[in-house]
């Protein structure tokens, strides 16, 4: 890569490459057997230009030569923004915090033992309920990464990934339920029984179909339904939404939106989440980075470009969605705090509401605003303390900066979603709600 760089130098200002090569095993089975096993492997390099103030930006996956990379980069650079800032000169890391993002085990973790994880989860699922159809991947991912920048920035490391996903479908006359979870770490530490166990909790919850009203009413959002209300606020606390005035946040540093219960942080350096890394994908150190504390905003996030733009420092949010994308500013795993209470006692709380496990659509409705829109693809309601079915046909909108406002209280165990996400249950005071009648 020094050789490819020093090839550039003579013709712009100054450059960084990055490099990422990967290998995915996935195993996986439809209909309770054993469908495929694959192995994919692939390499992609992404050059990023500074020339005569502007910054360019070509990648390539396949054999491309670098020369037409670079001519490509040059290229895009007559047109492209003009650079606040310039590449870091010394990448190091302090050595007082560093996630452990490699699990040997992963890579060392066979096939037959992949393929023995899924039959017995089907196997546990099959105990429950024999007509039930299970779809489930195990999925094993290493990567290696590698960085350098013509102004003698560099770092490398390795990383380990391995996810299970068990979608499990129960066809009764013209109904049909479908009930999905995942777990994910960089660690070989995740655990078959308590993603069985969640599911058939979902299929007993679900068997039966209940009635629901329209109007207003209580509502749980689980770990995984949380991102319907996170997801604003994290496009929100962008520093580029918030540098172009058009997030609602914009003016709101420092000031109290929520109630004490609403803490939020990005952080880089947890142990085996799927965003940690040493550092960021422009060569600044990952860290933790209080965005939100007893609802409260602290801080927005930053790559160089648009901290460089606000005059203020990357905070390490500076991450790429994929090799042909140029770094932006994005959250590396987002956790928010805990409360006191546990999912057991918020049910007990409701005289009538609902329970939201999965949605459709996420994302729908006016993101940057807040509002969102959503039909419940899985959910149940909860009458007297207790949750007596599932409910069909039913959709919920609101806007999360003010719906936020409105939590009774927050769940005392959280869980991570995607990997990269950690939340508690959500218990909100009232949420509009709409039903077929």
């Amino acid at each position: 890569m020094k050789e490819l760089l020093q090839q550039i130098n003579k013709k712009v200002d100054s450059a960084e490459l990055f490099r990422v090569k990967s290998k995915t095993i996935p195993v996986n089975f439809e209909v309770n057997r054993l469908k495929s096993i694959d192995i994919s492997e692939s390499e992609g390099k992404a050059l990023r230009v500074i020339n005569k103030g502007r910054i360019g930006f070509s990648s390539s996956m396949g054999s491309e030569g670098f020369d037409s990379m670079v001519e490509k980069a040059v290229a895009t650079s007559e047109f492209g923004s003009e650079a606040a800032f310039d590449f870091p000169e010394k990448i190091k890391s302090t050595g007082k915090e560093k996630a452990n993002i490699y699990d040997v085990k992963v890579v060392d973790k066979s096939i037959e033992e992949m393929i023995k994880i899924g039959e017995d989860i089907i196997e546990r699922i099959k105990d429950f309920d024999r007509k039930l159809r299970g779809d489930v991947t195990i999925l094993k991912n290493y990567s290696e990464v590698q960085y350098l920048n013509s102004r003698g920035g560099n770092f490398s490391y390795n990383k380990t990934a391995i996810a299970y996903s068990v979608m499990v479908q129960k066809i009764k006359n013209q109904d049909m339920l479908m009930v999905y979870s995942s777990l994910e770490s960089g660690g070989d530490n995740l655990h078959a029984e308590e993603l069985t166990s969640e599911i058939i909790e979902n299929l007993k919850w679900g068997d039966k179909i209940v009635p629901l009203r329209n109007g207003k009413m209580p509502v749980i959002f689980i770990p995984k339904a949380a991102l319907v209300l996170i997801l604003p606020i994290i496009s929100g606390l962008n520093g580029k939404m918030v540098l172009k005035k058009i997030s609602p946040l914009t003016n709101q540093k420092n000031k109290k939106l929520w109630s004490d219960l609403i803490t939020l942080y990005s952080d880089g350096i947890i142990d085996f989440a799927l965003g940690s890394a040493p550092f960021d994908d422009e060569g600044i150190e990952m860290k933790r980075v209080p965005l939100v504390e007893k609802g409260e905003i602290k801080n927005f996030y930053y790559d160089l470009q648009t901290a460089g733009m606000a005059g203020v420092d990357s905070t390490g949010n500076g991450l790429r969605s994929g090799i042909s994308s140029e770094p932006v500013p994005d959250i590396s795993n987002l956790v928010m705090g805990e409360g006191k209470v546990s999912f057991t006692e918020m049910i007990k709380d409701i005289q009538e509401g609902i329970v939201i496990d999965q949605v459709l659509g996420l994302g729908q409705g006016n993101i940057i605003s807040g509002a969102f829109s959503n039909n419940v693809q899985l959910g149940y309601k909860i009458e007297q303390g207790k949750i007596v079915g599932r409910v069909k046909d039913v959709m919920i909108a609101g806007n999360a900066i003010e719906e936020l406002k409105n939590i009774v209280s927050l769940g005392n165990k959280s869980k991570w979603i995607s990997g990269k996400y950690k939340f508690p249950h959500i218990y909100l005071k009232s949420l509009s709600v709409s039903t077929k009648v």
